[in-house]
């Protein structure tokens, strides 16, 4: 088995699967292979995840740019950014002391304002120089003569942005009662957070969820790596539903983080290498694994797995632990190495969004996702009824 790059304890797995192509980006020792576009919808009319449609995850909050991509874009560092949620261009500029989005379409003629830039305060259009404000009205159109009025319809959709965790988060559909998923590490003065390179895979993000929740594959997507034949047997965990999230503790054979001295499966049947994982779902798209293995050393993962469209999706994510003075190379590798062993196995999937539960066959070692897709449903089929149905789904609780 090769070695990696960054400390020889750590294995690598080549991507023999990864063949020169202008479509995968093989993704280096610290980042994660990724598709470089959008692979196309098997179909136009796709679904999303468990028959849902765009509509009920609209009502969430998503990133869809880290700041540092953002500050590095072209323009200057403001923008204007063109990007894609559910299924709908988006722009995103910096206009005053404010990063703003809104749709990616002038009111004049549907240019995309992505090709424009940042005029003083406002966004200008590149096509025919229309202007607009921080609240998408138009302020300015060129062609027209002194004294005429601007048409009362020439504005653009702004919808709600914020940044949080050095990402840019838009929620298109106000009215439920959601929230940007809490980070704990991120304010905890105790660690360092690590942040990931971002990276786009051609399933959903239920499919992206799956793979975080599923601890039943490691044995067999991640031998060597995260574990391996005979720990094989996971016990139905039980899980707890609080507002908005699922929890769950994973006390199974795991392999050790960067730190510690061996990595892959255990020496003897008495090992014990991984401390227990502590599994938060923040409903919908939201992963957080915590591990405790000290009273002074603590470790975390944060995933956001962003909805582009119905069988597209790309995860911003951060790996944490107590500032030891260790590389941010060392951590983030393992978790590339994670990532390159998984993306062929999630990339396989079919369909690339959760169907129908007749489609599949699952078994109580299964627990977590049978439980993550009940509450989608749950979610969705609130959502069809309006956002205060969806807040009243979102604040039921339960033992499973």
């Amino acid at each position: 088995m090769a070695q990696n790059w960054l400390n020889a304890k750590l294995p690598y797995h080549p991507p023999e699967w990864i063949e020169p192509s202008d479509m995968i980006d093989p993704g280096s020792p610290c980042k994660p292979p990724e598709y470089r576009k959008l692979k196309p919808l098997s179909r136009p009319d796709a679904h999303y995840d468990l028959g849902s449609t765009a509509d009920t995850w609209k009502y969430f909050w998503h990133p869809v740019a880290t700041v540092k991509e953002f500050r590095s874009h072209a323009h200057g560092g403001k923008g204007p950014m063109s990007t894609m949620l559910l299924g709908q261009r988006l722009v995103i500029a910096e206009l005053g002391e404010k990063i703003c989005a809104f749709d990616d379409r002038c009111a004049h003629r549907g240019a995309s304002l992505g090709l424009g830039w940042v005029d003083g305060d406002q966004l200008r259009c590149r096509y025919h120089g229309w202007c607009y404000s921080d609240a998408g009205k138009c302020t300015e159109i060129p062609t027209l003569n002194e004294g005429d009025p601007i048409p009362a319809r020439a504005k653009i959709k702004e919808y709600e942005c914020e940044v949080r965790y050095d990402l840019i988060w838009v929620r298109l559909t106000p009215g439920a009662d959601t929230t940007i998923p809490h980070f704990p590490a991120w304010s905890d003065t105790t660690m360092t957070c690590h942040a990931g390179a971002p990276y786009l895979w051609p399933v959903s993000a239920g499919r992206r969820i799956e793979n975080f929740i599923d601890v039943t594959h490691l044995a067999f997507g991640h031998q060597g790596t995260l574990g391996g034949p005979p720990h094989t047997r996971f016990k139905p965990y039980p899980i707890e539903q609080k507002a908005g999230r699922l929890e769950f503790l994973n006390d199974t054979f795991l392999a050790f983080n960067p730190g510690d001295a061996t990595y892959g499966p255990p020496s003897s049947p008495d090992s014990v290498m991984l401390a227990p994982a502590a599994y938060q779902v923040i409903l919908p798209f939201t992963m957080i694994i915590s591990f405790r293995w000290s009273a002074t050393k603590d470790t975390q993962l944060f995933m956001h797995a962003t909805p582009i469209d119905a069988e597209n999706c790309r995860s911003y994510w951060f790996t944490c632990l107590t500032s030891d003075g260790s590389s941010a190379e060392e951590h983030l590798a393992l978790q590339s190495i994670v990532l390159t062993e998984d993306l062929p196995l999630v990339a396989s999937h079919s369909p690339r969004a959760i169907g129908e539960p007749h489609e599949e066959v699952s078994v109580p070692g299964d627990k977590s996702d049978i439980i993550w897709r009940k509450r989608m449903r749950e979610l969705a089929n609130a959502a069809n009824e309006g956002p205060e149905a969806l807040s009243r789904a979102l604040h039921e609780e339960g033992n499973y």
